[in-house]
């Protein structure tokens, strides 16, 4: 398994404002698909554990004060608060909660991610269970749009009253918005249009070792 990095970019002046830490494992197979088959066999949170071990140690080498987020199921939460195992303060950690974890796993993730001194990031919003509702709960301090938003933007309209209405909730709650997917300058000018803060996507760099994005 290796650990790459892909820059999360801040709109309002083009800088890299932190990463993304995410997996690759040496079969070639998707990591989603890793972590479904582990979610079938009721093995979830020993992979988040073991892949966010290897994020912590991957992270060594991305300089001070950098951000640096990675995937937590609402379950791995709970784990990471049992194990009491800290980040590495050098470093702005973000835990994003996955989109796929069910409400009822999920309704200690803020005081958690409090507690570990981490930003709390919603994944996916739009999808599954990643709704307007969960932000308006969660109160997280990002909210990162589903890339499919941006993906179908412009010709449908119902993805753009639903990213209409999660960047409206976003704001009531104060947190910031991340558009993921972000592979166009068409895609750039929807990120703009829907006052998002941080963008994500192809467009500024593929997910690749820290010493190749750092």
């Amino acid at each position: 398994m290796a650990v790459v990095f892909q820059p999360i970019v801040d709109l309002s002046d083009g800088t890299v404002a932190g990463f993304e830490a995410l997996s690759r494992f040496s079969d070639g197979r998707a990591p989603d698909q890793h972590l479904s088959d582990a979610r079938e066999r009721d093995a979830l949170v020993d992979l988040e554990l073991a892949l966010l071990t290897d994020i912590r140690s991957a992270a060594v080498k991305v300089a001070d004060g950098c951000l640096v987020t990675c995937n937590a199921s609402g379950p791995t939460f709970d784990a990471l608060e049992r194990d009491g195992e800290g980040f590495d303060p050098r470093l702005r950690w973000g835990l994003e909660l996955s989109e796929m974890s069910a409400p009822a796993a999920c309704t200690a993730a803020r005081r958690i991610s409090m507690a570990l001194g981490c930003l709390l990031l919603l994944d996916d919003a739009g999808a599954a269970h990643s709704t307007v509702e969960r932000i308006i709960e969660l109160r997280p301090d990002i909210v990162k749009l589903d890339r499919a938003i941006v993906a179908q933007h412009r010709d449908d309209p119902a993805i753009r009253v639903l990213a209409a209405r999660l960047c409206d909730a976003a704001r009531v709650v104060g947190a910031r918005v991340l558009v993921e997917g972000v592979e166009t300058a068409e895609h750039v000018a929807v990120a703009r249009a829907l006052g998002a803060d941080y963008a994500q996507g192809y467009l500024f760099g593929r997910p690749a070792p820290i010493a190749d994005v750092g």
